[in-house]
């Protein structure tokens, strides 16, 4: 097999079967692109005849390169061979076992070889025995794991590097201060001074006593006027004294030459009158004062203690004073030399002998240049004629005499680098947050849109939820104010499983909830679970009814899993993805008319007869969780907004919680909904990208306007069905993040859709109350996100460039998950470097920070929820939770699973995955049949509109026996009725429904009266309709052909019926309908006109027409056109140009265009709106016409 192909759905041949072309070359190719780096998807089992190997073949069809139709034969006797897994732990390990050969990708090796290469210092043997690791692919795992960790490590390293070390390399912490700083620190509390380039804090010291000698000490308030200024001039050094090597005894005898020389300059200090003058013989009593070292051998060991730093000097002011102002401000090697005093005294008048000239003449010459050049003389200096001893002679007396501090470097390109760099990142950060901030202020369409006439399948899988959570999710979807008939709720109970806390199975508590009879039972059918070995083998029971709830009338179907016999310990439980997966690949063979298993011809069977809509007029799936409240207007918005723009594939609104003031657990939770939702899934919506669509609250698009399947499309169903999860990375996105990866495959293969969020649209759910189930919950998400976006980086088609891209987004989601924990450790430091002063507070980052609260503040604040400023508190003060403590247990935990019974074994360049089992399992024993054949013999033997039979093995009849037997066939297990154990579908008493059916107690839903009762209570059974009483007349075998062959050409355009011109007309006469039981029926199902109609030309009596597509008295049946008036039949309302376009293009669709003629079309259409539609004859030509060169 190719590494990383590609399946690709081209079309439909004329039997219905799809072709496929498998050469497509994956676009990804990194190392979490499908194959992820990871893992090649399995090769499947071969398909033989309409028998299916594996779920993905039956969705789409994809033959096996690895056997054929002679190696499945050769499996099949060897059948101890084959077995299967025991998936979750759900079985004990068996005896058998069951291998596959895999291709291992190259990204796969890669990533294997660099997980070695991170964790080569564990042994295997220590984890066997320290660990309990004794499978090679958990330990994989773990290895994978520490390597992924070792990868968010050094992301940590260098993002704390470039925000932190970074700056502290190229930039050190600097203990300095200009002149103004230090003018500006002279308080009580806090006393700077500056002397000789030296910063000294004298707060302290003005406060000490015994300053001065004993005759005349200095108090307080005089070593005050020492702070915020430079005490130079009160510690004045002689010339001899600090140049001894220049200044010689005949020069200098008495140490008297001091700069600035008095009447030489007159740049004189304006504090030196008020200072107490330090100079050498000033007070001949102190013997301090009588050294002519007083200043290096007393004050500054006395100052060395209270140092802090150092002055600096910008070079801008220098140049300005030394261009400007003419003032010799000197720069050497970046030290600072007030030069102004020495030039003024060698110009002085008084200067005779050149008393005051101990310097060099060359740099003396230098001094003189007249404002040439800048303030920095370094290359000059270092360009005299003069030798090394010479220089630093003359260098040495500078720096004791004429030294006032250094140039400021913190300005410098070096220093502020990463300034400029955490400004530019906050830049594109505060933009990204602005759009979000502006993504959140649409403020939606407060008005109420008309419910649309769409049908919509509202999907809740449950597992163990509780009874109140249960009627909570069931009530909020029958109330919904959408049209009844238009949707379907489709509960589908994981497993006979009974919840923690609760005292019924959630099957039963789920039935007892719709009000179905505890005494009915259904047989159990058959169908292909995800899962592996003989966990694949499932079996589920199908219940169907009516719900009624404060007026509203809505029909729902019930899955229950109940597993196989075999199964002791949580039997039919194979996660919420198989419950996804059994409805999508439902509607995928609907689409595709591909063969279908016993479960699914039930589904079908119940749908389309039972209920009386037709499984193709279903155009999207609401995804809703057991535990969540829909709110009323919700489902309408959903739709409207989806109508309103063909392109929506996929749509979610506002989740909110319902129970946010339980805990403190729940009330950390609270604002971090509101804000996901309005600020990062707001802002992913205006690229038409929203990167997780909740399974709580979400709708899908089943096919796009024009008919091309979207959710129930072959890629996505067959990538969604992955059996084999057997990797690290496929753990987190399939087992982990199911919910999360259905969005990640939506934008996979339809990045020309949109996935959008609409805030109007609002739910309630139910959120973890205890902390150790948030910490639960959140590992699981925290690493199915990391898996996700990893995948999302690699796609090649998404919306924006560069910067302004979805893939930035995508980025930026993916490094800010990986990275959070560096945001608290951030925090730890600017606190710590605050108190310590051991560097600068980054401002910017505070300043990022403060935006970006600020403007979620905004937010709430401009939609006038002011609730959301308490759990905004609550949040932050819960931030270190949030930003730290989860995210690191998560990617700790990220290999936390349960691996089953199957083994990975690498060798010879392949995977070879053994499934160890109790048992063998082949899946093509499961049988599969196309709709058509099983509705044709359900019709045959009279049962085609009749219920399923009761398996109570106390219920019986020669009628309901026969009917039991036809049931019982279809499946391929071959179940006694003592081994089904699930009951159901009797509806408590309701008056005369919308449908038509007479639900009155303790008649059953089918219209029978209930019988004796035996384990459960045996209803016997009737053969009525649930929405109108059966003929018995129908249960004979004698079925009249044509009947047939209209009835499945009907079936075949069945997606027209509720556009047609009657279903149109229903609409407005709903009021009449509902209170005339005669007409009720009719509405509900637009066969019933067409039908009687063309039954009548056939000359086949109306008794004979499936019963759910009449009223209970067919002699007072009006037909749909005439409900306006009641005023006798007459022809059918002409059909509108729009009408007949949406009908061709369905025709279309569904048509083998290699044999499909206009005539044929013409044929269907006047078939499907009983009408004669000559006049629009060339209307429908051009139209065909158009469609076909895609001018239509």
């Amino acid at each position: 097999m190719n590494n990383g192909r590609k399946s690709q759905y081209t079309e439909l041949d004329s039997n219905h079967s799809v072709s496929t072309n498998m050469n497509g070359q994956e676009a990804a190719d990194g190392m979490f692109a499908r194959g992820v780096g990871f893992e090649e998807q399995s090769t499947q089992a071969p398909r033989r005849g309409t028998m299916f190997g594996t779920l993905k073949e039956a969705v789409g069809g994809r033959m096996s390169t690895h056997e054929g139709r002679d190696d499945l034969v050769a499996r099949k006797e060897n059948a101890q061979l084959m077995g299967g897994t025991g998936g979750e732990g759900n079985m004990e390990k068996g005896n058998h076992e069951h291998v596959e050969n895999v291709e291992i990708t190259r990204n796969r090796k890669l990533w294997v070889y660099f997980t070695w290469a991170m964790t080569f210092w564990m042994p295997s043997g220590l984890l066997s025995a320290c660990g309990r690791m004794k499978r090679p692919d958990v330990r994989m795992a773990w290895r994978e794991k520490v390597a992924i960790c070792a990868i968010i490590l050094f992301l940590w390293f260098v993002l704390l590097f470039i925000i932190i070390g970074l700056g502290l390399i190229l930039c050190p912490k600097e203990y300095v201060w200009t002149m103004d700083d230090v003018t500006n620190i002279n308080t009580a509390k806090k006393s700077y001074m500056a002397s000789r380039g030296d910063v000294y804090d004298i707060t302290d010291f003005i406060k000490q006593t015994g300053h001065g000698n004993s005759r005349n000490r200095a108090r307080p308030d005089q070593l005050s006027r020492y702070g915020g200024f430079d005490a130079n001039a009160s510690f004045p050094i002689t010339a001899r004294a600090a140049c001894p090597d220049l200044v010689s005894d005949t020069r200098d005898p008495n140490y008297l030459i001091q700069y600035p020389v008095s009447g030489a300059s007159s740049n004189i200090d304006e504090q030196a009158g008020v200072y107490f003058k330090h100079s050498p013989q000033m007070d001949p009593r102190s013997e301090e004062l009588v050294s002519r070292d007083f200043y290096w051998k007393y004050f500054q060991p006395t100052m060395e203690k209270f140092k802090k730093g150092g002055v600096v000097w910008k070079m801008d002011w220098l140049n300005t004073m030394y261009k400007d102002q003419s003032m010799q401000w000197l720069v050497i090697n970046k030290e600072v030399f007030y030069m102004q005093p020495y030039i003024d005294a060698i110009s002085y008048a008084g200067n005779t002998n050149d008393t005051y000239n101990f310097l060099d003449s060359r740099f003396e010459a230098l001094l003189n240049r007249g404002g040439y050049g800048t303030a920095d003389i370094t290359e000059d200096w270092k360009g005299l004629n003069w030798d090394a001893s010479t220089m630093q002679t003359n260098y040495d007396c500078m720096r004791r005499l004429f030294y006032v501090g250094t140039v400021d470097n913190r300005s410098s390109v070096r220093c502020l680098f990463t300034n400029y760099m955490l400004v530019a990142f906050a830049c594109v950060l505060m933009l990204v947050v602005l759009v979000k901030f502006l993504a959140a202020l649409q403020f939606g369409n407060k008005s109420r849109p008309s419910p649309p006439e769409k049908f919509v399948i509202c999907q809740v899988p449950c597992y163990t939820e509780d009874e109140e959570s249960i009627l909570k999710t069931i009530e909020s979807l029958a109330g919904l104010e959408y049209v009844d008939k238009h949707k379907l709720l489709f509960i589908i109970c994981d497993g006979n499983i009974v919840g923690s806390g609760n005292e019924k199975s959630t099957p039963r508590i789920v039935l007892d909830t719709l009000g179905v009879d505890p005494e009915y039972d259904p047989p159990g059918r058959d169908y292909l679970a995800i899962a592996e070995g003989s966990r694949r083998h499932n079996i589920g029971k199908v219940y169907s009814g009516l719900y009624d709830f404060e007026g509203h009338v809505v029909p729902f179907m019930v899955v229950a899993k109940v597993g196989t016999p075999e199964e002791a310990n949580r039997s039919g439980n194979r996660g919420k993805r198989d419950s996804q997966i059994l409805l999508m690949s439902f509607f995928n063979k609907v689409h595709f008319n591909l063969p279908m298993t016993p479960l699914e011809l039930e589904i079908y069977h119940q749908m389309r007869h039972i209920i009386g809509v037709p499984p193709r007029n279903y155009e999207y799936l609401l995804q809703v969780d057991a535990d969540t409240e829909v709110m009323p207007d919700s489902l309408s918005r959903l739709v409207s907004a989806c109508t309103g723009d063909q392109r929506i594939a996929g749509i979610c609104g506002e989740t909110m919680l319902g129970n946010e003031s339980k805990s403190w657990t729940t009330m950390m939770q609270v604002y971090e909904y509101f804000i996901s939702h309005h600020m990062s899934k707001a802002f992913e919506s205006l690229f038409g990208s929203v990167t997780c669509l909740p399974g709580c609250f979400s709708m899908f698009r089943l096919r796009s306007s024009n008919g091309k399947p979207l959710l129930i499309a072959k890629p996505i169903v067959e990538a969604y069905s992955e059996l084999h999860v057997d990797t690290l990375h496929k753990k987190n996105l399939l087992s982990l993040g199911e919910d999360r990866y259905l969005t990640t495959l939506m934008m996979k293969n339809f990045p020309k859709f949109k996935l959008k969020f609409i805030q109007d649209a609002k739910c309630r759910t139910i959120a973890p109350e205890k902390w150790s189930v948030l910490v639960s919950q959140r590992r699981r998400w925290i690493n199915s996100t990391v898996h996700n976006l990893a995948e999302l980086m690699f796609l090649p088609d998404m919306c924006g460039f560069c910067c302004f891209s979805m893939r930035f987004v995508v980025f930026l989601d993916l490094f800010g998950t990986l990275t959070m924990p560096t945001t608290l450790i951030y925090f730890a430091y600017l606190i710590y470097a605050a108190v310590r002063n051991i560097a600068d507070v980054g401002y910017i980052s505070l300043i990022l920070i403060g935006a970006i609260y600020g403007l979620q503040a905004v937010i709430f604040i401009l939609r006038r929820e002011w609730q959301h400023v308490g759990w905004m508190l609550i949040y932050l003060l819960a931030y270190p939770l949030w930003s730290f403590v989860l995210p690191v247990y998560s990617f700790w935990h990220m290999d936390d699973f349960s691996w089953g019974n199957t083994r990975v074994v690498v060798g010879d360049g392949k995977r070879k995955i053994i499934i160890e089992d109790d048992k063998p399992f082949d899946p093509s024993s499961i049988p599969q049949r196309k709709w058509m054949e099983y509705e044709k013999e359900l019709a045959v033997a009279g049962v085609l509109n009749a219920p399923p039979p009761n398996m109570n093995p106390n219920a019986g009849s020669s009628k309901e026996d026969d009917r039991m037997s036809l049931y019982s066939s279809q499946s391929g297990a071959h179940m006694s009725r003592a081994d089904s154990s699930m009951a159901i579908a009797q509806m408590p008493g309701h008056p005369q429904t919308m449908y038509g059916a007479q639900m009155g107690s303790p008649q059953s839903m089918y219209g029978s009266p209930v019988g004796t009762p035996s384990m459960y209570g045996t209803p016997q059974m009737g053969t009525s309709s649930m929405y109108g009483a059966y003929d018995p007349r129908m249960s004979s075998a004698m079925v009249n052909p044509q009947m047939l062959a209209m009835q499945q050409q009907q079936h075949a355009n069945v997606g027209s019926v509720y556009d047609s011109p009657m279903m149109r007309q229903s609409t407005a006469s709903s009021n009449i309908m509902a209170n005339d039981p005669r007409l009720s029926t009719a509405m509900y199902n637009p066969h019933a006109p067409q039908m009687q109609m063309q039954n009548a030309r056939m000359g086949v009596p109306e008794a004979w027409a499936p019963p759910s597509m009449y009223a209970q008295d067919q002699s007072q049946y009006v037909p749909m056109h005439e409900m306006g008036s009641h005023s006798g039949r007459s022809t059918p309302a002409f059909p509108s140009d729009d009408q007949i376009i949406d009908a061709i293009r369905r025709i279309l669709v569904n048509a083998d265009l290699a044999t499909t003629t206009k005539k044929v079309i013409r044929a269907q259409l006047v078939q499907e709106f009983g009408c004669d539609l000559a006049p629009k004859k060339d209307f429908i030509s051009k139209i065909v016409d158009q469609m076909l060169i895609g001018g239509a």
